[in-house]
């Protein structure tokens, strides 16, 4: 059932992808005008399978961008010229599922081990109709053993607080997750970025091994390779200024550079100096005007050189036929939504019971402030003095849903949505699936903890002892630990990072809190302020929980003392009465499938950047 890797059926030769003219320009800003800047300029190449280009140039040349441009990642601006892929017009959604891209960042699960990284993986991006679970699990098992991670297999990938595999066996993950579907390309930004020489050599010697076997065209940029991984590449793009000053193989290169006039010394790294020979010297107005010149010169030269080619450079002779659109006939099925869905929460409750500080610390936190608070609100009595501390305590109650519920688990979710959004690039799975497999992880965490809270607060602080009132309560507080779920989704999937998120939840929580209905009187609030606590979840929560605890209570008031005789006096005088407390209910269950309608909105709008397709 499975896919033959493509090496089986390729030729080596056989082009697949192919760029011409390709251009690229961002706005920027030159006074009170704007004026377009080129970042790339008429870039010209041909990717055959089998083999292994390296794009080198200096920071700023141009090297992220043509991988982006060329692997449909490019966002903003304008980009002219054309790519083909097998001789036609790119489709972005067959495109991605063919392609792979290993980007500089190796954003993964910590606390996964190597295996299991690879394993959820091949679950994920393999689809059922043409793998069953047993190849999939070869797959990765012939995966690790092609990039030598069989004896890492059982170890964590880790961070900065759990210890894990090293940077190379980091960077080999990232690189099997791609190679697992068998791309017919391979682009990878910076792979060597971070790692000791030998970790780097192994990197790019174990990628063009696979990519030869596999018949993978294998693109990568990197900025100053040493002389033997350089000596590994089968062609080069040297790039300056968003120009090709080079495109050609690399036993070639040294050459080529002779006979314009720039011999590379002996026992010196050919991409060292030719890196040195593309930089502009911006040590002063001189040598910064000599540099740019030279640089001019070298693209020009090679401008002319690979016009007059007529052996690897004929692509523009091949891309000057017509062409029609990408034959989508190999493209992969997508795996159904419930199989994307099971994967995604095993894998998130994996994740989950693994955090120990976030699992025991949910439960320690419930078990220290339940006993605490239910001991500082002792024995309530049926008296006037008990009034305020029933207020009190049902407010605590409500907080102890709403920041203990969202900051920790805020955090958790921004990490793992931007992992999400890396996966997604390789269409990987369903945005639906993700979001629906978080909410109903977090959802768990918050109520086996915040039930024990509750369970203790309720009991220790003795309110209304009475089975109905007490399952009324649990049914309210879980209606707002409901709603936390949700605002944290929301939030987390509208925030560009984990700080602005600690900085606008908390914000919008105080203001929650504010108008919840015990610091203020909301019928003294003036009117262009009132409105809020419509749509308030802790204030429908308060009043909710005070309705059903001071519904039908008696309270005696010492002699010659004005006091509170019956709840519903208490209830009128915080002006609790407005709804009852089902349609206050009803309204927490409004706020919070709004919030979660909001966040998946917001993780789509943010999971599906605008890229610029040719």
């Amino acid at each position: 059932m499975s896919t033959p890797y493509h090496g089986v059926t390729e030729s080596l030769s056989e082009p697949i992808l192919q760029w011409t003219d390709l251009t690229y320009e961002v706005k920027t800003k030159a006074g009170k005008s704007t004026e377009w800047k080129t970042i790339m300029s008429k870039g010209t190449g041909m990717a055959r399978a089998g083999e292994t280009i390296a794009i080198i140039g200096s920071s700023g040349a141009g090297k992220t961008t043509l991988l982006n441009a060329l692997s449909g990642r490019i966002e903003g601006g304008r980009l002219s010229g054309s790519i083909l892929y097998r001789g036609a017009k790119r489709h972005p959604g067959s495109f991605k599922r063919t392609t792979a891209y290993v980007q500089q960042d190796d954003m993964m699960h910590p606390l996964l081990t190597v295996k299991e990284t690879l394993t959820y993986a091949a679950k994920l991006r393999l689809s059922n109709s043409q793998y069953t679970e047993k190849e999939k699990l070869e797959r990765v098992q012939t995966v690790m053993r092609q990039l030598r991670l069989e004896g890492a297999k059982d170890t964590p990938i880790g961070n900065a607080q759990t210890r894990g595999v090293s940077g190379g066996e980091r960077k080999r993950v990232s690189v099997g997750m791609e190679l697992l579907t068998s791309p017919s390309i391979l682009f990878l930004d910076e792979p060597t970025s971070g790692l000791d020489s030998n970790s780097s050599e192994l990197v790019v010697e174990l990628v063009k091994g696979i990519s030869k076997d596999r018949g993978i065209a294998t693109m990568m940029t990197i900025h100053q390779p040493s002389a033997r991984i350089f000596n590994l590449f089968d062609k080069v793009i040297l790039l300056s200024q968003g120009r090709i000053v080079y495109f050609g193989p690399v036993s070639e290169s040294i050459q080529y550079f002779a006979k314009i006039g720039h011999q590379c010394p002996m026992h010196e790294n050919p991409a060292d100096y030719f890196v040195d020979l593309m930089t502009l010297d911006y040590r002063s107005d001189t040598t910064l005007a000599q540099s740019k010149e030279r640089v001019a010169a070298l693209a020009d030269t090679f401008a002319e050189h690979a016009n007059a080619s007529s052996g690897s450079f004929a692509e523009k002779q091949s891309l000057a036929r017509s062409y029609g659109e990408q034959d989508n006939s190999h493209v992969v099925t997508k795996n159904s939504w419930l199989y994307e869905y099971a994967t995604l929460a095993r894998r998130d409750w994996t994740n989950a019971l693994r955090n120990t500080p976030f699992a025991v610390g949910q439960i320690m936190q419930a078990i220290v402030m339940g006993v605490l608070i239910g001991f500082m609100y002792f024995y309530l009595k049926n008296d006037s003095l008990s009034v305020m501390n029933r207020m009190g305590v049902l407010f605590i109650i409500t907080v102890n849903a709403t920041f203990p519920v969202v900051m920790p688990m805020l955090s958790l979710y921004v990490e793992e949505r931007d992992i999400m959004v890396r996966e997604r690039a390789s269409a990987a799975f369903r945005i639906s699936s993700f979001y629906v497999s978080k909410a109903t992880v977090f959802l768990p965490f918050a109520l086996i903890s915040n039930t024990i809270l509750f369970i203790g607060i309720y009991f220790i602080a003795h309110l209304t002892f009475s089975a109905s009132k007490f399952f009324i309560a649990l049914a309210i507080f879980y209606c707002i630990n409901m709603v936390s779920i949700a605002f944290t989704l929301m939030v987390g999937s509208a925030v560009e990072s984990t700080e602005m998120g600690f900085m606008i939840a908390p914000a919008i929580l105080t203001i929650q809190l504010l108008f919840g209905g015990l610091f203020s009187n909301p019928s003294t609030i003036t009117p262009v302020l009132r409105w809020l606590r419509w749509i308030n979840p802790v204030f429908h929560t308060f009043a909710a929980l005070a309705q059903n605890e001071l519904g039908g209570l008696t309270f005696t008031c010492p002699p010659e003392t004005q006091c509170y005789a019956t709840g519903e006096q208490v209830l009128k005088s915080y002006s609790l009465t407005r709804f009852n407390t089902w349609q206050s209910v009803l309204f927490l269950i409004m706020l919070g499938a709004v919030n979660y309608a909001a966040g998946y909105a917001f993780l789509r709008w943010k999971a599906k950047p605008k890229y610029i397709w040719l």
